[in-house]
């Protein structure tokens, strides 16, 4: 009887770690720096430069007018 007892405690202790909710671990800190990719960078050059093209063709369209 007490090593019937014994198996069961074994076995429900061997789960107890199995079933046991643990935290998961904290996220891993960022690098230094700023966080904006190459993407974002060579879009706003596009957008800066798309910009100025603008600017100069309707300040040359005024001029001939």
């Amino acid at each position: 009887m007490m090593n019937k007892r014994l198996i069961l405690l074994l076995v429900l202790l061997s789960f107890q770690s199995a079933f046991s909710d643990s935290t998961p671990p904290p996220p891993p800190t960022p690098p230094p720096g700023v966080p904006i990719d190459n993407g974002i960078v060579a879009m706003i050059l596009i957008g800066v430069l798309f910009g100025c093209y603008v600017v100069r063709n309707i300040k040359l369209k005024k001029g001939f007018q």
